[in-house]
């Protein structure tokens, strides 16, 4: 990244995206809650380490731009802190679309097979395969949780989202990548995509949870 084409306000921007996909993971990971617990705790501790994933980018970024100093490790912590976190808010959403606790060590041990990987290679490219596929599956079961509770609304969001969220690979390799127009469309996109993801959580956890008071005998 140049620090000349990527100002100090981008950098702030980038915040923004962050926080809303911390939101919106935290809502499903903890989405298990009146089933499991644990599952929910897990869920939770997932979003916030996907979270802590974007802020240490994000940091980089700011850092970087503001003062020229390229601190490598706060970048390269992304992948591996999303990768952990997706799977734990996975299980925790597999927990809820099962109605009882999941087995958690299918997920344990993609864990240790990614982090093998990843040392095995001496790269963060299984991580990033892992954190990119384990995103994208927890907006396809946010989806079917949202199609299961009627939340047809939510359901087309995430499928928008992952749509929005496709469309930066494009992005990301044209040839004008590096100018600051391009930076801001992909970061304008980057961040209405988040925003449709928090907005597609919200509406699932609120139909989930009114599916939950339903008295016996409802139609679900």
């Amino acid at each position: 990244m140049n620090t000349n084409d990527y100002p100090v306000i981008m950098a702030l921007e980038d915040y923004v995206p962050t926080l809303l996909a911390l939101a919106g993971f935290w809502l499903l990971g903890g989405a298990s809650a009146a089933i499991d617990r644990r599952a929910a705790v897990a869920g939770r501790l997932g979003g916030v380490l996907i979270g802590l994933g974007g802020v240490a980018k994000s940091t980089w970024k700011l850092i970087l731009s503001a003062f020229g100093h390229d601190v490598r490790w706060l970048e390269q912590s992304l992948f591996p802190l999303m990768a952990a976190g997706a799977l734990l808010v996975l299980w925790s959403l597999h927990t809820t679309l099962r109605g009882r606790r999941a087995p958690w060590w299918p997920y344990a041990l993609v864990g240790v097979g990614v982090a093998g990987a990843a040392v095995a290679l001496g790269s963060v490219q299984p991580a990033f395969i892992a954190a990119t596929t384990g995103v994208t599956l927890i907006s396809v079961l946010g989806a079917v949780l949202a199609g299961r509770r009627r939340a047809w609304v939510a359901v087309v969001l995430f499928v928008l989202g992952i749509v929005a969220v496709t469309s930066l690979v494009p992005l990301r390799n044209h040839p004008q990548h590096e100018t600051l127009a391009f930076q801001w469309l992909e970061q304008g996109t980057n961040t209405l995509a988040q925003a449709v993801f928090l907005t597609a959580a919200l509406l699932t956890v609120r139909a989930s949870r009114s599916a939950a008071v339903r008295p016996v005998g409802a139609v679900a």
